[in-house]
């Protein structure tokens, strides 16, 4: 008798939990489970009840929701990211996202630097990836953060790229980055994914804003990329006082990426 062919893993589409900064754990599994993601981009510093690990785990039962990825600040230093590594192994995540500490932060800086090689040979099964900061300087000269630039983040640190498609220029997402993606794609462990408006405004709803975000799913999906999305908003206070509001918003959001990845038929 023949043998079944193994499923190809497919992408994932995940809600990372700084969307809805301010709410409790409880209230965001239980709206990521309700509009149908796959899974929880954990923010630990956004959200202090992450740092229950118990807690989280019965988060994770209740709502059959796991956590894919746990996400750090960029005030990185060895309590925050041993409470990474920890989370990670009791929640089985797969990924451990860094934020990049602005340029005046040098202590979190040199630790990640110093330290994250020893992180990575301890822990060879976690994907610790570097978030491409915001591509702007002070007066075009001076960066505003370490780890701006997404090659060296790959080549010079040796690290998994969590790309974070709000913070690359449109031109540069456009001509470089898509035209160059199966070059990208096996150092790629999450794209965090939102829109950019006309005059710059960011981490906008998918399809709110100018960026050719269906064009970019478009060529995920024909480079068979199967690692994770994550929805990563700046949502209003105004609009997050409303849940009622931020559902129509995700859920909205949820069927963009329905509609321009997962079903899109590739000819």
């Amino acid at each position: 008798m023949a043998r079944k062919k193994a499923a190809k893993p497919k992408a994932q589409f995940l809600l990372s939990t700084d969307t809805l900064s301010g709410y409790w754990l409880d209230l965001i599994f239980d709206t990521a489970k309700a509009l149908n993601f796959d899974g929880i981009d954990l923010a630990m510093w956004k959200n202090f009840d992450s740092w229950h690990i118990d807690y989280v785990l019965d988060l994770v039962e209740k709502y059959d929701m796991p956590v894919k990825v746990v996400q750090i600040s960029e005030q990185a230093n060895i309590k925050e990211m041993n409470q990474a590594v920890d989370l990670g192994k009791e929640l089985g995540a797969e990924v451990i996202t860094i934020n990049a500490p602005s340029i005046m932060n040098i202590k979190s800086y040199r630790f990640l630097k110093g330290n994250l090689p020893s992180y990575k040979a301890h822990n060879k099964s976690v994907k610790f990836s570097i978030i491409n900061p915001e591509d702007k300087n002070f007066f075009g000269i001076i960066p505003k953060f370490y780890f701006s630039s997404i090659v060296e983040i790959i080549k010079k640190y040796r690290m998994y790229l969590a790309l974070d498609v709000a913070n690359v220029e449109e031109d540069v997402l456009d001509y470089q980055f898509m035209k160059k993606m199966p070059n990208f794609i096996p150092y790629l462990s999450v794209v965090y994914l939102s829109d950019v408006g006309k005059w710059g405004q960011r981490h906008l709803p998918l399809g709110d804003g100018v960026y050719k975000i269906p064009t970019l799913l478009k060529k995920f999906k024909q480079n068979e990329y199967d690692g994770f999305f994550s929805l990563k908003l700046n949502l209003s206070k105004k609009d997050l006082s409303d849940i009622d509001k931020v559902k129509v918003i995700l859920k909205k959001c949820r069927m963009f990426y329905k509609e321009n990845f997962e079903q899109v038929k590739l000819g």
